[in-house]
């Protein structure tokens, strides 16, 4: 018995009907079925509109990052002529493209020791040191590895920095390092050992060991021995792949212990080091610039080491520190002595603070996140009292909703915070939700072609991390050559 095609078709309206209905009394951000899993349905206005949702225009950014250069920045801010008539007439478009660092009030000059020591780092007697701090962001020296190099290349300097005796992290773009497999290692973030019963971590918030604590051996026993090596990448950075200075900081070694230099396996220096519990530092200087060493550790009982600089003699260093799942509150959790002697031993004149991802999926306290994130800017200027600080905000997230990436709600909020905490302590701050675009520019980074992001919404990759920290630079050398225009122009 065949069905009649009127029935069909009520068949059909009353359904649609019956979904129209349902679509309208819908809760508009849906059923909560498990604390991560909410139930939606489609609504109305989505049903029968054929427009979705814009991204950010990106395109003046990648434009404007294949332009902008230090002499052009230099030119823009002294307003010379200009000699490319195809520059000259974008001028103002290049200036305004350039998110400008944000001062507090009255402090305008807060950059200008940095500057200052950066002019004269040529022929200084220690590297003008550059700490950049953040979470995942920065993993694997993205985005630090070219401020690095612009800066190397303008100022001077050689090698990757400061690095953790065990890198757990990709790290083979800047240089390859390798270690035995017996080093304990242990963070002030992350998973946390809670039998630690010291909070001595050191600048990199991280220290290593190569005898576990508690099963220490005689002292006229060298039973321990570990070793971590260095050597050139080829994917590097000219400027990264050598180094005129090796400098290992460490303290609390109750017994003495060896060490062994390696210059391309040739062994050029063997010393033992007497017990300590202060902050210390080995010291070896290259007659040429190094590139390929490794360093062997041996006795009774390890010290904890804070880490390992590659450094030139003078020029600028600059170090990477990821610390993977931070909110960027950890620096009231470490011994204030140690990271006190050590940010000096360091000659730290600048500290990068890029935190602020990982509290925007779970923060609903915004005043709360803004008072702990104000406690660890007020710990690093008592630390470091020599050194200016600026905190780079939060970049654009996004998560799917239906069809589209939409930016997270809270990503300003989370930006506001975090911006009146450097303010209000006297910090600097780099806004990069707006500078990458503002709101749903993230997918504008992922959808681009070649693709800036990954596909997790959330990172850069390797391509959009250049062109991000080539806008940071762009950022801070403005405001250097408007110091540089400042200092050697009398006051109007």
């Amino acid at each position: 018995m065949s069905i009649r095609p009127n029935i069909t078709l009520l068949f059909i309206l009353s359904v649609l009907t019956v979904l129209l209905v349902i679509a309208i009394v819908f809760p508009e951000k849906g059923i909560a079925i498990t604390e991560k899993a909410r139930l939606k349905f489609v609504k109305p206005s989505e049903l029968f509109s054929k427009e979705n949702e814009e991204y950010a225009d990106i395109s003046h950014i990648i434009q404007s990052d294949a332009i902008l250069d230090d002499t052009l920045l230099a030119n823009l801010v002294s307003e010379e002529e200009i000699p490319w008539d195809t520059v000259r007439a974008n001028a103002d478009s290049l200036r305004r493209s350039i998110r400008r660092l944000e001062f507090p009030p009255n402090y305008q000059k807060l950059l200008y020791p940095v500057f200052s020591a950066m002019d004269h780092a040529a022929s200084a007697t220690d590297p003008v040191r550059i700490m950049h701090y953040g979470d995942s962001q920065i993993e694997g020296d993205r985005i630090t590895s070219f401020i690095r190099n612009r800066l190397q290349r303008k100022f001077g300097g050689m090698g990757v920095g400061l690095v953790p005796v065990e890198h757990v992290y990709d790290f083979r773009f800047s240089v390859i390092q390798d270690n035995s497999d017996n080093w304990m290692r242990y963070t002030v973030y992350g998973n946390r050992d809670t039998t630690l019963l010291h909070d001595r971590y050191g600048a990199l918030g991280s220290f290593a060991r190569f005898s576990p604590y508690g099963q220490d051996t005689s002292s006229t026993e060298l039973q321990y021995e570990a070793w971590v090596s260095f050597a050139p990448s080829d994917y590097s950075y000219p400027n990264t792949k050598h180094f005129q200075q090796c400098r290992i900081f460490y303290s609390h070694n109750p017994e003495p212990f060896m060490t062994e230099l390696y210059q391309d396996e040739e062994l050029t220096e063997a010393e033992m080091y007497p017990a300590s519990s202060s902050l210390q530092t080995i010291r070896w200087i290259f007659d040429q610039p190094a590139s390929n060493i490794r360093i062997v550790f041996r006795g009774s009982t390890s010290p904890e080491i804070y880490g390992i600089a590659l450094d030139g003699l003078n020029g600028v260093a600059v170090d990477n520190i990821p610390m993977r799942g931070s909110a960027g509150l950890v620096f009231t959790k470490m011994d204030e002595a140690i990271l006190r002697d050590h940010y000096n031993k360091l000659n730290t004149k600048l500290i990068i603070l890029q935190f602020g991802g990982n509290v925007v999926p779970y923060i609903t306290d915004y005043n709360y996140y803004e008072r702990l994130f104000s406690s660890q800017l007020r710990r690093i200027k008592r630390v470091a009292p020599g050194a200016a600080v600026i905190v780079i905000g939060v970049a654009d997230m996004s998560i799917k909703e239906r069809n589209r990436y939409v930016s997270y709600p809270n990503i300003e909020k989370v930006r506001n915070a975090l911006k009146n905490a450097a303010l209000k302590n006297n910090a600097i701050y780099w806004d990069m939700y707006e500078a990458m675009g503002g709101k749903n520019s993230m997918p504008s980074w992922v959808f681009a072609n070649p693709p800036l992001a990954a596909k997790d919404f959330v990172h850069f990759n390797p391509n959009g991390a250049k062109i991000i920290a080539h806008m940071f630079y762009n950022a801070l050398m403005y405001e250097y050559n408007l110091y540089k225009k400042n200092t050697t122009q009398p006051d109007e």
